[in-house]
């Protein structure tokens, strides 16, 4: 994907309600029973938002409170980075907190939510200055039933969560991503006095400032970004957003001598896990093709496994299986020439340290999700119709991703291998 992106004039001719129509088509696809609930809820909720007090809207210049409302995982996480630069630049003396869900342990995926990670990735960069993790509903791992079930307390608990964030007043709020009418409604439980996000999945009346995105730039940094765009915020791409400090430096370092890996060494990672399964690629064609990295091109893999990760079985001569706090994990993932994932979290972490990725797509489009920048290259089978499913397979197994071979992941490392070495020897070519 370009990193300089368009403007909105290929939008013109259309109406806010037909383009609005035309996103909830293509980025929620909301029809039959999902578009009458929307529309059922979105009528209950009206005369209640009509009834309540509302406060003046906060001019921009007098912003000293902001709230980002993000529930998704770690890769969302990153993907917003570019967003919480701005509104740091914009609003410097402002304090900014995230409001995160809660979910996942300590140490069990480098994609699951802890305070922990979230602390590793945002309060420690300087990005916000409060974390504040609520139990979303939404964002269980449970059955859609009781995700929305009356007769569970999840609700309820999650509704006395936001009002109690009332208390803090804030000036300015935002839904980022793909919202909808869940996202709207948590603003305006917030009580924020400017809640700034997108109307075409319900809920345009919870909002003060209703942004119209644009659909020619629909990767999920773009869309967060475009929100500060509606206000008339400058916005920031591109650079590097993660970085480390001389400690984790050192770490990486030490670590690489104690396993005989030199600096001038080709650093091949691989990362073969993530969030859910149905974005695996699976485990035997990534041995595979760490077997070819270090048997045809002389590389040193390092075979990065989530701290889950049980499995330490003998991979093979100069494959160095590597399991760390997420901390360490980014020091020696920033050690490597660039690393060959799934779509995961590692995908994205990678990318925000300045390191090259070869991402294999399954479930999911890379152009909502993928690493902004030409340095990274993308495998994926776009001929399967069920694509994307959002991690709902209909299958017993991700054929999106079971149906690529190891020979195109290869083609697309090899491709790689030649950007980041100038001088790129094929394995015919070979003493």
């Amino acid at each position: 994907m370009p990193e300089k992106m368009t403007d909105n004039r290929s939008d013109v001719g259309l109406s806010k309600a037909q383009h609005e129509l035309a996103t909830a088509a293509i980025f929620k696809r909301y029809w039959g029973k999902r578009r009458l609930a929307v529309r059922i809820i979105d009528t209950f909720l009206k005369p209640l938002v009509w009834l309540s007090k509302t406060d003046a809207q906060s001019n921009l210049n007098d912003v000293s409170r902001i709230l980002v409302f993000e529930p998704g995982s770690l890769g969302d996480m990153i993907m917003l980075m570019p967003f919480l630069k701005s509104l740091r630049k914009r609003f410097p003396q402002a304090n900014l907190s995230l409001l995160c869900r809660t979910g996942g342990k300590k140490g069990q995926s480098y994609a699951s939510i802890d305070p922990v990670s979230v602390k590793t990735l945002l309060l420690d960069q300087g990005l916000v200055d409060e974390l504040i993790p609520v139990a979303v509903p939404w964002m269980l791992h449970v059955s859609a039933w009781k995700k929305y079930t009356p007769f569970s307390l999840n609700w309820p608990l999650f509704i006395w969560s936001l009002l109690r964030i009332r208390r803090q007043r804030f000036d300015l709020s935002f839904a980022t991503g793909r919202t909808d009418l869940r996202y709207n409604l948590v603003l305006w439980l917030t009580g924020a006095k400017r809640r700034v996000g997108y109307g075409y999945g319900g809920g345009r009346f919870l909002l003060t400032d209703v942004a119209v995105p644009d659909i020619s730039r629909p990767h999920q940094t773009e869309v967060s970004l475009q929100l500060l765009e509606h206000l008339g915020i400058s916005v920031i791409r591109g650079g590097q957003l993660l970085k480390l400090s001389p400690e984790d430096e050192a770490f990486s370092a030490n670590f690489l001598k104690g396993k005989n890996i030199g600096m001038d060494d080709l650093i091949v990672g691989i990362h073969a896990g993530a969030r859910t399964s149905s974005r695996t690629w699976g485990q035997e064609r990534f041995r595979q093709v760490a077997q070819r990295l270090t048997g045809d091109f002389c590389a040193k893999v390092i075979w990065f496994g989530d701290p889950m990760d049980s499995d330490g079985a003998a991979l093979g001569r100069n494959i160095v299986p590597a399991t760390f706090p997420l901390r360490e994990f980014l020091s020696v993932l920033a050690r490597c020439s660039f690393v060959v994932c799934n779509d995961s979290g590692p995908m994205h972490m990678a990318a925000a340290l300045g390191v090259p990725v070869v991402a294999i797509f399954g479930s999911t489009f890379p152009e909502w999700f993928r690493p902004p920048g030409e340095s990274h290259r993308i495998v994926v089978r776009r001929d399967m119709p069920c694509r994307p499913c959002g991690d709902r397979c209909l299958f017993d197994e991700p054929y999106c991703l079971r149906l690529i071979p190891v020979e195109q992941v290869m083609q697309a490392v090899e491709d790689e291998l030649r950007a980041v070495t100038g001088n790129y020897i094929g394995p015919e070519d070979r003493e």
